[in-house]
């Protein structure tokens, strides 16, 4: 099966399935975007059974801000299929009672939060064949021009008339205006946080998924859960996070992938902690958010293993949002 066929990773790509889905399932699929400086959308599409009242049921926010990610958003394409046709984009059945969770569910995704990163990267998937890491991770933040061959530093925000940046910028930044960049999942400026606020303020998300991936170098693991830096959860969230974790590790563990084996807080300190806090502390108090990590850029990790691996961390998402004991 050619690749391209199943694995959606594409700007391009993923508007032909918006299109697609749009004119067969009207009353499945909800389209709203945002307009980043670049000029793409970058798309919220709430998949639900809009004949029934959305304010009864129980809302789930799946994202991704990362352009060298693409299995993320190959498994939101292939889970989407799933809840709309039944089928997922091999062509298996679906597990799901799709009634049932269209009925008492609002689920949404973004599935590109940066379309200019992803347009801009030189390969549909990273599967190892094209690139080392160090090549990649030049991609990635960009080439530091202090040091050849090496990655460039990450930073939230920066300003091209201050930085001696790379050039090509980093497909991990979004460019907000003439001359600012950042990484959206590190900058409220990003188009990723403004989308997921515009839907969030209809929605009301009781659980965000946040969908990555990392190389896993010299690790026996190829996907791991990563929670909230330590501290910044407690309570009946901290619980329930730590439930829906267990279970995506479990699941997990059951296709046989190599699971770290139970959620990992979030190692940043010093400054990428500080961003994690300023721009998500909030939010960790009022929803339940969990982080994947699923391996990239490795010939262990094909493309159909990133997708589904992402695949099945949402569909078990989706199972706890419907079942849990303690909600």
């Amino acid at each position: 099966m050619p690749l391209d066929s199943f694995f959606v990773a594409k700007q391009v790509q993923l508007e032909e399935k918006i299109n697609e889905w749009s004119a067969r399932f009207p009353d499945r699929l909800r389209v709203d975007w945002v307009e980043s400086y670049s000029g793409h959308k970058v798309y919220a599409l709430s998949v639900s059974d809009f004949g029934q009242d959305a304010s009864l049921k129980k809302a789930h926010y799946f994202a991704q801000p990362h352009a060298h990610e693409p299995g993320t958003t190959a498994g939101m394409v292939n889970v989407i299929e799933e809840l709309l046709t039944g089928k997922n984009m091999l062509g298996q059945d679906t597990a799901l009672d799709v009634q049932e969770v269209l009925g008492r569910t609002l689920l949404t995704f973004n599935p590109i939060g940066n379309p200019q990163g992803r347009e801009n990267a030189p390969v549909l998937c990273w599967d190892g064949s094209g690139y080392s890491n160090n090549q990649f991770w030049c991609w990635m933040r960009g080439e530091d021009p202090d040091q050849p061959g090496k990655m460039w530093k990450r930073l939230d925000l920066w300003d091209r008339r201050h930085e001696r940046a790379p050039d090509p910028v980093g497909i991990v930044y979004e460019q907000i205006d003439a001359y600012r960049y950042v990484e959206p999942n590190r900058s409220q400026a990003s188009s990723y946080f403004k989308l997921f606020h515009m839907l969030d303020q209809r929605y009301q998300y009781r659980a965000w998924l946040d969908l990555h991936q990392t190389e896993f170098v010299n690790s026996p693991f190829n996907c791991m859960m990563l929670e909230a830096l330590e501290g910044e959860t407690t309570g009946e969230i901290k619980r329930y996070n730590r439930v829906w974790g267990e279970a995506i590790v479990q699941a997990w563990g059951d296709a046989g992938y190599r699971s770290y084996p139970e959620p990992k807080a979030l190692s940043y300190s010093g400054v990428q902690a500080a961003y994690f806090r300023q721009n998500w502390g909030r939010l960790h108090q009022r929803i339940r958010i969990l982080n994947t990590e699923v391996k990239n850029n490795a010939a262990d990790a094909p493309p159909q293993f990133q997708m589904e691996a992402q695949s099945i961390a949402m569909l078990k998402s989706i199972e706890i949002l419907l079942n849990n004991a303690i909600d």
